[in-house]
């Protein structure tokens, strides 16, 4: 299994895949690059009407690019209505759709496999997408305690956990930041007291914090596609995978036009799940493949 990666920002985005074979764990192929998308790339209208590209892009504006704004506030905003909030936690089931399960079904029974797919959505909007994608220069190990019991314990104790050390001790590498199968957003350097989101673009708040996004949702309008259920029987054990496309948007602010922007970063996983018991699943592996598609103006669904 590979897993091709597509950055299309200097910088912008290092998506990650964690490397082992053994635990089902994926490794990258490809580059990673600095090449726009499409969607970054200015319409014929907007380029016959624009002004020429200027040698140096304007300074943010101090005001507007201090705080992300009230329209991001609350837990993920912009989810689909079925996944409802209680507190500070997401209810992500109700929301959930899967298909191609009646293999899982005859194995696990329906409310696991059901319980499975939701444990795949949840991870990837409460691990992979989280506050701690806001750039930053250092890390401490336990910034990724939260991690940790979503995984099975051999993956957390024999793989991930070494990982993340590797990664703590040097987070400048990005062979090591792409073994932690999270989305970790890098500022291109700084632009005045802000982190560079690439193109133009800068993240809230001093440079390297997370001042920009208090009281405010780091992550919003996440979407995912039906989970495609099948049993995986590589193992000893059988597990499930789940397969599916999610997508989520992180404010930012562009200096240019002086407006709030989101930069969306898309995900095409499939995750296997080791059965505990009942409706209870742990992470034992996945690939990953990641795609940032681009800046957009910055709307809550």
């Amino acid at each position: 299994m590979k897993t091709k990666w597509l950055t299309v920002f200097a910088g912008a985005v290092t998506a990650v895949v964690l490397v082992s074979l053994a635990m089902g764990f994926a490794a990258p192929d490809g580059s990673v690059g600095d090449k726009p998308t499409a969607s970054s790339t200015p319409s014929a209208s907007e380029t016959a009407t624009s002004k020429p590209k200027p040698t140096a892009d304007p300074a943010p504006d101090p005001a507007r690019a201090a705080l992300a704004p009230e329209s991001v506030r609350g837990v993920w905003p912009g989810r689909p209505g079925k996944a409802s909030v209680k507190g500070k936690k997401v209810n992500w089931c109700p929301a959930v759709r899967i298909t191609g399960e009646a293999d899982a079904v005859r194995v696990f029974g329906a409310k696991a496999v059901d319980a499975a797919a939701c444990e795949a959505v949840r991870f990837v909007f409460e691990k992979r997408y989280s506050r701690l994608s806001l750039p930053r220069q250092s890390y401490k190990p336990s910034n990724f305690d939260f991690v940790l019991p979503s995984l099975s314990s051999t993956t957390a104790t024999q793989i991930y956990q070494p990982r993340i050390n590797a990664f703590v001790a040097n987070p400048g590498s990005t062979a090591a930041r792409d073994e932690l199968g999270l989305v970790l957003l890098r500022g291109e350097g700084k632009r005045g007291k802000y982190a560079s989101a690439g193109l133009g673009r800068v993240y809230y708040g001093k440079a390297y914090t997370t001042r920009g996004y208090r009281g405010r949702a780091a992550w919003i309008n996440p979407k995912w596609s039906t989970v495609s259920i099948s049993v995986d029987y590589s193992k000893a054990q059988p597990r499930i995978a789940a397969k599916f496309t999610a997508q989520a948007s992180v404010p930012v602010f562009n200096t240019a036009k002086k407006r709030d922007e989101m930069l969306t970063v898309a995900t095409s996983a499939t995750y296997f799940l080791r059965h505990g018991g009942g409706t209870a699943w742990s992470i034992g592996g996945w690939t990953v493949t990641t795609n940032t598609l681009g800046f957009f103006p910055l709307r809550v669904n």
